[in-house]
């Protein structure tokens, strides 16, 4: 038995813009890292790329019918990234190196 729900050529149309959207978010990607803009352009592309992944994740992933696993992911990141961004200071201050170490002669 087939079910045709009368949503369906909607939902196509939706899916198309949201590849057609990525393919572009891609293309900007790909046009600032060839601008070779260094440390600015890293701060060009992450946001760029996190958007992208919220747009997979929220669509395609179906995350948007479910929201208690949404907040437990979005935690999650929260705990990793504030522990990758505190790990390497926490290393330098509590690390026993001697100052010879950090030097450039």
């Amino acid at each position: 038995m087939e079910h045709h729900s009368e949503h369906q050529p909607d939902e196509l149309k939706r899916d198309i813009l949201i590849y057609i959207t990525i393919i572009l978010l891609l293309g900007v990607i790909l046009l600032i890292s060839h601008l070779q803009l260094h440390i600015l352009g890293i701060f060009l592309i992450v946001p760029i790329a996190c958007i992208e992944a919220g747009i997979l994740g929220f669509y395609f992933m179906h995350l948007m019918t479910k929201k208690r696993t949404v907040h437990l992911l979005l935690l999650l990141t929260v705990v990793v990234f504030v522990t990758l961004l505190f790990w390497p200071a926490w290393d330098i201050v509590y690390s026993p190196r001697t100052p010879s170490e950090f030097t450039t002669y």
